[in-house]
């Protein structure tokens, strides 16, 4: 095992402890009202997206219920991940926001598979670690970062809790940074967008 799988490996370790720590001790109404709407600073990323690409959260993650919600409200169409098999291709289908429209899959809840595929405009995006540099780490199975490397032109804006940010996070070449990471706390954005205080 190379050095910088080793590195990714314990981080992701000790990362998804630290996230699901903080979660569990949120209280439950609290976790609800946290994500409500992105904000300002995010909308330039996302005002022009048709197609908004969430996650169905699993516990420990970032919640996107209201996000779902918001865009829904705002005229956008929302999209999930969706896969056939735990190593297979990811793929988005769109959502409708109802839970009658989902299918238990190999990471938990997707869309039903006859609901279309589509290419979301904008994606939110689940991750274990992050960097000040929006650097992202993922759960390890390559599913956003093959799906990102094929759709490059798509926005990607990262969901966190703020005990997830790292000072680095080893990354190779290929891995692709993210242009917004939204923690409970703040927005960041790549160095030369951010505003001076």
């Amino acid at each position: 095992m190379t050095d910088l799988l080793s590195q990714k490996r314990e981080m992701r370790r000790a990362m998804r402890a630290a996230r699901l720590q903080h979660w569990q001790a949120l209280p439950q109404t609290h976790r609800a009202l946290i994500f409500g709407r992105p904000p300002r600073a995010i909308l330039p990323l996302i005002e022009s997206a048709e197609i908004v690409g969430l996650y169905h959260a699993v516990p420990g993650e970032v919640p996107t219920q209201r996000y779902a919600m918001h865009m829904l409200d705002l005229g956008k169409m929302i999209a999930l991940p969706a896969t056939r098999e735990h190593a297979g291709p990811m793929t988005f289908r769109l959502w409708t926001g109802s839970d009658e429209t989902l299918e238990r899959g190999p990471w938990g809840l997707q869309p039903h598979a006859a609901m279309p595929e589509v290419v979301p405009d904008a994606l939110f995006m689940p991750l274990v670690a992050f960097d000040s540099a929006l650097n992202r780490l993922g759960q390890g199975g390559g599913h956003y970062d093959g799906w990102c490397s094929a759709h490059p032109a798509v926005r990607r804006i990262g969901l966190a809790w703020t005990v997830q940010q790292a000072d680095t996070v080893p990354a190779d070449s290929h891995d692709m940074p993210l242009d917004a990471v939204i923690t409970e706390q703040q927005v960041l954005l790549p160095i030369n967008e951010r505003m001076a205080p």
